[in-house]
């Protein structure tokens, strides 16, 4: 070991060789000889035995590679390259003469021009990708659907960027950037998708709080490669992202921006108190509790003060919540505010507070007792336990439906002594009741009361909103009934909840007139008769004029395998041919088409054909620009029952018989088939029995006594769709007994037993009446051809009869009868 060691101090090679040289590291001189297995270079290095004559340099000099001997199998003009060009961490090329280092061979990239550094590589594990990923050619990696034909190599092949169809191409926007300026807005720019066809693209903006897991939509009805939000939250994390829309295709995408918003105004700071040090005079203590949304961080509070009478407010910074007021005049009544900063500005102001400035005089704050509460109310009286004259009461509720808003109702009561209901509560809430006296001397410090609102909180209502034109907003929403609705809608999320404007009803819809080319969000709350909890708010974006919907759209007539539909244009008299995108979207097969319509009329009306009997369908109408859309769903007429649906009743089972339905219906194809059903009356239950492409049905082990409806109907293309109207068949003919086999059975022996005896006696009566008319008929032959033959005359060429042939008289003028030849008619007269 020792040996070793010292052997391997001797060869103090550096690491790693050099990129762009072609030749080994400097080693340092060696000892005059090397251990066993180690051969001596001429500049005395000891390199392995097993490295000399291998191809590569591994001595300084190369001597490891000199007066080797030549290949058996390897001739001068095959031998690519002398050997010894490309040391032992590199690989040789052939085709031009190069050397590569060692890491590039089989990487999946072809760096010799003649493939020779990846032949022969190893097989790599068989890769299994998810149903909605895409393999890249070489097997190396999985990628999402969405990022097959983005624009963007995903593969390192570049196989996810080749054979591009318009079907599978998506488009995603690049360089999304982000920038906020002082008023609180964000700016979104982009770069537009490579080849888009911005005539019929928009774009929309979605983003949701980072922790949040589903996305909220803004759409911009732009194709414009900027946007500005004005309805996020201030000082709040966000992910956002572009999606581009294209017609009825929305092409999805991975990729987002984090992006943190400005701080915004903070709101009010709370509890305002105002005291007097015992040993100073003229000095007012303040202290008072942070805003309950600061909105940012607080970097500091302005407290202003101004003496009773006067109309001018001194001001100082505080650089907590606690400030001392000195310098103030004696026996003079002050009032005292506070507001809070963040790097946006000066936020709201708190309450204002008034003391006196007389020394050791202190004035208690209120007593509050709670009379009793409900779920929509509560009472309570407030008394002082002070000589200190009172004038009167300050109240303020205060309570949170979310972490959005701390919500406040103000009340001003006159008076020492006061008891008061306060009414329009929500069940099940939690209230903070503060108040305070007004006195000669000033404002007492606060009091504070909680109480919990009986019964059960209301569920907040559950808020939609779109855009239907440049300036009307509809709304609909649900929740209770028998109360008043507030809609409460801003430009922004602070003037939400600070300055809405708002309107009320009773419905559970209304459409709200706003501003052209705003943004806005929209909140609906009860207000009558309880002040309830808010439904989540909905950012709706305002459609330019160029980008209204459709108008009017309806089915004029609906058919098996066509729908006629119809609507008005966007604009009264359009001045040009307008564009239109009829996108058909089959709600059971999954797929859609889509159709282009170009007209001026004011009123446009269009087919769709080859749709299938049954069926159920979205149809959506829009500018080919990409405006609003509108869109209905249709189900188409479905087939009409089989005709003469019959049954037969066999020994242990019936058969159901029917005409073909491809007789009557040019769109049935018999490889459909049709679904048999049940319904049996005694157990109340329906059943499927099955299904066949026959026009026959085999039904068994029907139970006696029972009632059955069998109804036959032609089957469905596809789940969830409407099949053929039905053919029905009430079957009532099953007595009561323990076998239905047997029952059926005898009956088939009676009918036997009386029909055949009867078919028999028929056949037999037709039979021998035929024998006795024939009989008869060659009888009269025979008689009237022998008394013919007598009275034959061979010389007159016929035969005479008189009336007196049977009593042996002539008769001279007896009728002659000829006509026995066969030229010759006979005539009887």
């Amino acid at each position: 070991m020792i040996s070793t060691l010292a052997a391997a101090q001797s060869c103090a090679c550096h690491w790693p060789p050099s990129a762009d040289s072609h030749i080994l590291p400097f080693s340092t001189p060696g000892p005059s000889t090397c251990l066993p297995n180690y051969y001596r270079c001429s500049s005395g290095t000891c390199v392995m035995d097993t490295w000399v004559c291998d191809g590569y340099r591994d001595c300084a000099d190369g001597s490891d590679e000199e007066a080797c001997p030549s290949l058996a199998n390897v001739t001068a003009a095959s031998t690519p390259t002398q050997l010894g060009r490309c040391d032992r961490f590199e690989f040789e090329c052939h085709q031009p003469k190069k050397c590569i280092p060692n890491w590039k061979r089989c990487d999946g990239h072809q760096d010799c021009q003649d493939g020779r550094d990846e032949a022969n590589c190893p097989t790599h594990s068989t890769l299994t990708c998810m149903s909605r990923e895409f393999q890249c050619e070489d097997g190396e990696a999985c990628i999402v659907l969405s990022e097959r034909c983005d624009g963007f190599l995903d593969c390192s092949d570049e196989s996810d960027e080749k054979a591009c169809s318009d079907e599978l191409t998506v488009y995603k926007v690049q360089n999304l950037q982000w920038t906020a300026d002082f008023s609180g807005d964000v700016t979104l720019t982009w770069m537009r998708p490579k080849k888009m066809p911005s005539a019929s693209c928009v774009y929309n903006v979605y983003y949701r709080v980072v922790g949040e897991s589903i996305w909220k939509t803004l759409e911009t009805h732009s194709n414009k490669t900027n946007t500005v939000l004005k309805v996020l939250k201030p000082d709040t994390t966000y992910q956002v992202k572009v999606q581009v829309q294209c017609l009825s295709k929305a092409h999805n995408t991975n990729d987002f921006v984090t992006l943190r918003t400005p701080e915004g105004l903070p709101d009010a700071p709370r509890n305002l108190q105002l005291s007097l040090p015992r040993e100073a005079e003229g000095v007012i203590v303040g202290h008072w509790a942070p805003p309950i949304h600061t909105h940012g961080l607080i970097r500091e509070y302005i407290v202003e003060y101004s003496r009773s009478g006067s109309k001018m407010w001194a001001s100082q910074r505080a650089a907590t919540n606690f400030t001392e007021i000195k310098n103030l005049l004696v026996n003079t009544l002050y009032t005292v505010r506070v507001a809070a900063v963040t790097s946006r500005g000066i936020g709201n102001w708190s309450d204002s507070k008034s003391i006196t400035t007389i020394k050791g005089k202190v004035i208690p704050p209120p007593d509050i007792h709670i009379d009793s509460y409900g779920e929509n109310y509560l009472s309570f009286t407030l008394t002082m336990e002070s000589d200190i004259k009172v004038n009167g009461y300050v109240v303020n509720l205060f309570w949170a439906f979310d972490t959005h808003k701390q919500e406040r109702r103000t009340l001003n009561f006159r008076g020492s002594i006061l008891s008061h209901k306060v009414g329009n509560l929500t069940a099940h809430t939690s209230y903070e009741i503060s108040a305070w006296a007004k006195t000669d001397l000033g404002d007492s410090p606060l009091a504070f009361e909680h109480v919990m609102t009986r019964g059960v909180r209301p569920p907040a209502p559950s808020l939609k909103a779109k855009a239907i034109n440049q300036t009307a907003v509809e709304c609909t929403w649900t929740g209770p009934r028998n109360v008043v609705y507030g809609i409460f809608y801003a430009t922004s999320f602070l003037d939400l909840y600070r300055n809405p404007k708002s309107l009320t009803t009773s419905l559970h819809n209304k459409t709200v007139i706003v501003s052209k080319d705003e943004q806005y969000l929209f909140l609906v709350r009860v207000v009558v008769p309880y002040q309830g909890p808010s439904s989540d708010y909905v950012v709706v974006k305002m459609i330019p004029d160029s980008r209204l919907p459709p108008r009017h759209l309806h089915v004029v007539h609906t058919g098996k395998t066509s729908v006629v539909i119809k609507w008005e244009s966007p604009y009264d008299s359009p001045d040009q041919d307008l564009l239109y995108a009829i996108a058909v979207k089959d709600l059971i097969r999954k797929t859609d088409r889509s159709y282009k319509v170009k007209s001026r009329n004011s009123t446009v009306e269009y087919t769709l054909n080859k749709l299938e009997p049954g069926g159920k369908y979205h149809i959506i109408v829009q500018l080919g620009n990409m405006s609003k859309d509108s869109s209905i769903k249709i189900t188409t007429v479905s087939l009409s029952a089989p005709d003469a649906l019959k049954i037969i009743t066999e020994n242990d089972h019936v058969l159901l018989f029917w005409k073909s339905l491809a007789l009557k219906e040019k769109h049935f194809n018999e490889s459909r088939g049709y679904e048999i059903h049940m319904f049996d009356s005694a157990m109340n239950i329906t059943a499927y029995l099955g299904n066949t492409t026959d026009n026959f049905f085999k039904i068994s082990n029907l139970k006696m006594g029972h009632n059955y409806t069998f109804t036959v109907q032609a089957r469905c293309l596809f789940g969830s769709q409407i099949c053929g109207e039905p053919a029905i068949l009430l079957y009532d003919e099953l007595g009561s007994g323990a076998d239905a086999s047997a029952t059926q059975a005898a009956r088939s022996t009676d009918v036997a037993a009386v029909v055949v005896p009867i078919l028999f006696l028929i056949l037999l009566s037709l039979g021998v009446g035929f024998a006795i008319l024939y009989t008869k008929h060659r009888r009269l032959q025979s008689s009237f051809t022998a008394f013919a033959n007598s009275h034959y005359s061979s010389r007159l060429g016929s035969a005479i009869f008189s009336s007196g042939d049977d009593l042996g008289e002539d008769d001279e003028d007896a009728p002659m009868i000829t006509g026995f030849s066969d030229d010759v008619p006979m005539v009887i007269a």
